[in-house]
């Protein structure tokens, strides 16, 4: 409870790319950003796609994937919350239309929002209607619990945030998310062999420590997979020869593949 791992996994051959210690208050949605910057700086190259769980589904992370020019495959975390805590039973934000023309929102009553104010420190403009026409709705109860009528946000760059939740809407998407799913947190479960579930030490740089260790031990695991499926008949023609000369050439194809690993098949996608 005290800390928390935050993961980057390549997603052909489960490597892990990056991995960051934080005080486990830390939202994980507030971490993107570093991962990315960890992946890119482990691995030389840049991230094309970036695939995670709705947690770092917000309007901040899609729109930082915009910027960087990264395909974003992760959930949209309000949708995600969808008729939950206090918008249960009521009328979901995809049940307003926007009029772009007039910059208003149509309620399903037909009442407009209209734009009240803006919101500087979260970027967006909030949208109300008239108070008096809500008091007196027939389908208030099913729009809004708030004595002051419904209220609807829209980000100040709402348009590229749609163009991003577009993308992260699309059948290869919903395929990267389901492989994520496997793929992380199966790395995940791995490191628990190696005691990832528990603090060894106190302090955050002990912990970053235990952390660096266990994703290397993985990594080299993982290395030395590769090593035997893609060099069997090497590796049989060398025990053939003798076994003094099966270490030197073990640690030859880790320290090649590591150059190949964190070089050439980095372009598939970061799953965090």
């Amino acid at each position: 409870m005290r800390y928390k791992t935050h993961r980057g996994v390549d997603s052909k051959h489960e490597v892990i790319t990056s991995t960051k210690v934080t005080p486990g208050s830390v939202d994980d949605g507030e971490m993107l950003d570093e991962m990315i910057k960890l992946h890119e700086n482990n691995t030389q190259k840049e991230v094309e796609t970036v695939v995670a769980d709705s947690k770092y589904g917000t309007i901040d992370n899609f729109l930082l994937c915009h910027d960087l020019g990264v395909t974003a495959h992760m959930p949209f975390l309000e949708r995600t919350q969808k008729g939950s805590g206090r918008r249960k039973g009521i009328f979901s934000k995809q049940a307003f239309q926007y009029d772009p023309e007039t910059d208003t929102f149509i309620c399903p009553a037909s009442q407009r929002l209209t734009r009240q104010h803006y919101n500087k420190a979260r970027g967006h403009y909030e949208y109300r209607a008239p108070k008096k026409a809500c008091a007196r709705c027939a389908l208030r109860d099913k729009c809004t619990h708030a004595k002051g009528g419904r209220t609807l946000k829209r980000h100040l760059r709402q348009d590229e945030v749609d163009h991003m939740y577009t993308a992260a809407s699309t059948r290869e998407a919903r395929r990267d998310i389901k492989k994520r799913q496997d793929l992380s947190e199966r790395s995940f479960a791995w490191s628990t062999r190696y005691g990832y579930k528990r603090a060894r030490w106190r302090r955050l740089w002990r912990m970053e420590i235990q952390d660096f260790l266990i994703a290397a031990i993985q990594n080299i695991t993982i290395l030395i997979k590769q090593t035997n499926r893609k060099n069997a008949q090497g590796e049989a023609q060398t025990k053939r020869k003798g076994r003094h000369s099966h270490t030197n050439t073990l640690f030859f194809h880790i320290g090649l593949l590591v150059r190949k690993f964190l070089g050439q098949c980095i372009p598939e996608p970061l799953l965090v």
